[in-house]
């Protein structure tokens, strides 16, 4: 079972809690909801950093690779 804990917030960001949350939603499932979407912002964000960095290493690098049609 969760331990549950009070948090202070304005009342302005409560009336803004209660629009993202669907019906029946609780404020908990708004915030867990809210923390996933940002993980998975962050998940996006490295692996675009990551791609960026892969397509500059190759640009570098390009004559240390041989097309497969030159195989």
């Amino acid at each position: 079972m969760h331990e549950n804990t009070t948090i202070q917030i304005t009342k302005k960001n409560r009336d803004e809690l209660r629009k993202i949350g669907s019906m029946g939603d609780d404020y908990n499932k708004v915030i867990e909801d809210l923390i996933n979407e940002h993980k998975e912002r962050e998940y996006r964000l490295k692996i675009d950093r990551i791609a960026e960095e892969a397509k500059k290493h190759f640009k570098e690098h390009r004559e240390e690779y041989v097309s497969v049609d030159d195989l």
